[in-house]
């Protein structure tokens, strides 16, 4: 059965038909697609996902011992990359509604730690301004949290390769692999297939960030 993928950053609807018990790390497990978010309050689980050019923000409260996960990257715009285009927009859309989802149950903002993964050069081709797919997306993710004085714990942007993320929220512990060229080819259909749904997604407005 092919997993639905959705467009907007939201919470993974489906994510029980992706659950399962991780053998290797002897946990249960969520996988997280392109375009979704998914936090967890379960504490004995681990949030999965794999990266291309896309990027994803691991970030966690230490004090409540939640976390979550996004998987995004921007869409094109048609344009050099600036702050008022939709792409931006919609990046800021991905962030916020992961934060506002963390800070709904119950997590403080001051307190959020965060961990970027991703933003490889995998998927071909250049964006507005001559940068990569890849690099737009770690330029975006690295000026977002600047603005919003949200404090980057640790990132892993970059490189030639994709990789395999594994997110811990009860601990805030990140394991990040990467993953060998026979795999890369699934990678760069699933995230030009939603590369190319981007194009025709509406962006109506910024999502208020909670404080």
């Amino acid at each position: 059965m092919k997993e639905k993928e959705q467009v907007w950053g939201s919470q993974a609807e489906d994510a029980e038909r992706r659950r399962w018990f991780d053998p290797t790390f002897k946990i249960m497990a969520v996988k997280v697609l392109p375009g979704e978010h998914y936090v967890s309050t379960a504490g004995q689980e681990m949030i999965v996902t794999v990266l291309g050019s896309c990027v994803a923000a691991c970030i966690w409260d230490p004090r409540m011992k939640i976390g979550g996960m996004n998987h995004f990257m921007l869409p094109d715009s048609g344009a050099e990359y600036a702050p008022i285009d939709k792409a931006m927009r919609y990046g800021n859309h991905a962030m916020e509604e992961l934060i506002n989802d963390l800070l709904r149950r119950g997590a403080r903002r001051e307190a959020l730690e965060i961990k970027v993964f991703g933003a490889g050069n995998v998927i071909p081709g250049m964006v507005g301004g001559g940068a990569s797919v890849g690099d737009r997306n770690a330029v975006f993710v690295r000026r977002y949290l600047g603005e919003e004085g949200l404090r980057l714990a640790a990132e892993d942007l970059g490189g030639p390769y994709p990789r395999r993320i594994h997110f811990f929220p009860r601990l805030g512990k990140v394991i990040r692999l990467f993953l060998k060229k026979d795999v890369e080819r699934a990678v760069i259909t699933r995230e030009m297939s939603y590369r190319s749904r981007l194009k025709d997604v509406p962006v109506e407005g910024d999502v208020e960030l909670f404080t």
